[in-house]
């Protein structure tokens, strides 16, 4: 029987591991058309200073995954997710409809995407519009984007963090799987 190898990287004291990434897509059905929830990373972050993102972190200590996912939305856009359910169309039933764990990703994080999309379209006034004058140490700007504009100028004309515009791109394309599966 061969032993198997593994690349577990020992040091002194602790095992060296990969981080749990969770990334937070938001889509807003409105009357204009499908929205998605951009952040632009501030100047003072380590990575990707200054490129447009979708909120996105770390998991903490003693949250799930979705919680985490939450949180991180929160304190990138002051948008709370929780405060929106009556508008909630999916969100996956809270699991990631994607995982992204290649060691070849940035610091070979593992990064589990979830969808959560919301029906603003009978209640407009309802839109969270107002998170976009939200700032703060991490996040210089926060923009609800029509998706024909992300496709027509904002995937090519900007700067996109850990390449966020393909991960918007596959949730598209997820939502357009699960939308298309209900017909």
């Amino acid at each position: 029987m061969t032993k198997p190898k593994f690349n577990n990287k020992p040091n002194k004291h602790l095992w060296v591991s990969r981080a749990v990434a969770v990334v937070g897509i938001v889509f807003a059905i409105t009357l204009d058309g499908m929205k998605v929830l951009i952040a632009k990373r501030s100047d003072k972050m380590m990575d990707e200073a200054g490129k447009y993102g979708i909120p996105c972190g770390y998991l903490d200590w003693n949250e799930t995954t979705f919680d985490g996912m939450t949180r991180e939305v929160y304190e990138e856009t002051s948008l709370y997710l929780p405060d929106h359910a009556y508008h909630l169309v999916t969100n996956n039933n809270k699991i990631p409809f994607t995982i992204h764990d290649s060691p070849a990703n940035n610091r070979q994080n593992v990064s589990l995407l979830f969808l959560s999309v919301y029906n603003f379209s009978p209640r407009m006034d309802m839109f969270p519009v107002d998170i976009e004058q939200y700032t703060n140490e991490e996040t210089s700007e926060v923009k609800w984007i029509s998706l024909t504009d992300f496709y027509l100028k904002y995937d090519h004309e900007y700067e996109w963090a850990f390449n966020h515009n393909e991960t918007i791109k596959e949730a598209v394309k997820h939502f357009n799987r699960i939308d298309s599966a209900k017909l």
